[in-house]
């Protein structure tokens, strides 16, 4: 009888631990544990991307280059193991600019940098990215260097684009705008945006952006996942009172001169005087009240008592004054 009891007893207790494993693998009645994540991810965007992997207490556990400029750098700075993020950031920073990236600007200005915290890493602290953030604008400003910081948190990717279940990997549209703005230099408070597209361009996902501010048009390629600028360009925005003052000044400099007293200033019309005929002759050189159109350049009688037929000067000896036969005037 004891015999069976136990037996029982043990039949039991071995249903009850088959009900406990099937109810932890798939049942209801086990509450579900969701996975903490104990890592991190910061991507660094200037022209080189890098990969920052980070533990808990935000110190790095390893790099990657996420492009072929990230991927030359990394291979240069070897020595960040154990180190905080905000040094290695700082350092990969000053390695950027040794390297020479920072020379070539964007749309005018030099590049911006991106720090962006992937989704699911874990934050070290609530001010994690905030510290991060200043420390990088403080390596910037011992490097001299002009460019802008812009972050991207949890916050900052639009959740509309998740799927089943995983984090979006796309920014906002508002985070592209004011990653577009910040590199334009421009305030949020004076851009007035006119399109916004979200698009594969070449495979590649971009927020298409156009902006006026200032007198100004903007058009401006932000990459949906990275935040990096992949095209800019602007132009001065023509006014209708210019184009009117360009289309007058080449009318008036197109059209013809015209000789007379009607449709304006005849530009072209030299000739003056009472008879005038609206053409100049050039060859026409023979001024005074006797002159026929021809000048005579062997004509020098200019006394009172010239004769306009002779062309020969009499002077007061009566010699031969003309420059032909040589007489200058003064008799012996």
């Amino acid at each position: 009888m004891k015999t069976r009891k136990k037996l029982l007893t043990a039949v039991s207790s071995l249903a009850i631990a088959a009900m406990v494993l099937l109810t932890g693998c798939g049942g209801t009645a086990q509450s579900e544990v969701p996975e903490v994540n104990e890592t991190g991810v910061i991507t660094l965007s200037v022209n080189p991307e890098i990969k920052i992997e980070y533990d808990k207490d935000g110190l790095v556990t390893g790099i990657t280059g996420a492009n072929d400029d990230g991927k030359a750098i990394v291979e240069a700075y070897p020595d960040y193991i154990g180190k905080e993020c905000r040094t290695v950031l700082a350092e990969l920073i000053a390695e950027i600019n040794e390297a020479g990236y920072f020379v070539d600007d964007i749309d005018g200005h030099e590049k911006n940098i991106v720090i962006q915290l992937e989704p699911g890493s874990i934050m070290p602290s609530e001010d994690f990215l905030t510290v991060i953030s200043d420390s990088t604008r403080e390596a910037v400003k011992n490097l001299k260097l002009g460019s802008g910081i812009v972050t991207i948190d949890d916050d900052d990717y639009d959740q509309s684009y998740a799927k089943e279940g995983q984090p979006s990997r796309y920014i906002t549209l508002a985070k592209a705008q004011e990653i577009a703005l910040a590199q334009a230099g421009v305030s949020a408070k004076d851009a007035v945006f006119e399109d916004k597209e979200f698009d594969h361009d070449d495979g590649t996902p971009v927020f298409e952006l156009e902006f006026k501010a200032g007198g100004v048009e903007y058009e401006y390629d932000v990459h949906a996942v990275t935040g990096k600028v992949i095209k800019a360009q602007h132009e001065k925005i023509k006014t209708p009172s210019s184009s009117a003052g360009s289309a007058a000044s080449s009318s008036s400099a197109q059209k013809p001169a015209t000789s007379g007293g009607t449709g304006g200033a005849a530009y072209q019309d030299t000739d003056y005087g009472p008879g005038n005929d609206g053409v100049t002759d050039y060859n026409n050189t023979d001024y005074g009240p006797n002159n026929d159109g021809v000048t005579d350049y062997h004509y020098t009688d200019y006394n009172s008592g010239n004769s306009a037929s002779g062309g020969v000067s009499s002077n007061h000896g009566g010699g031969d004054s003309g420059y032909d036969n040589g007489d200058s005037g003064y008799d012996d």
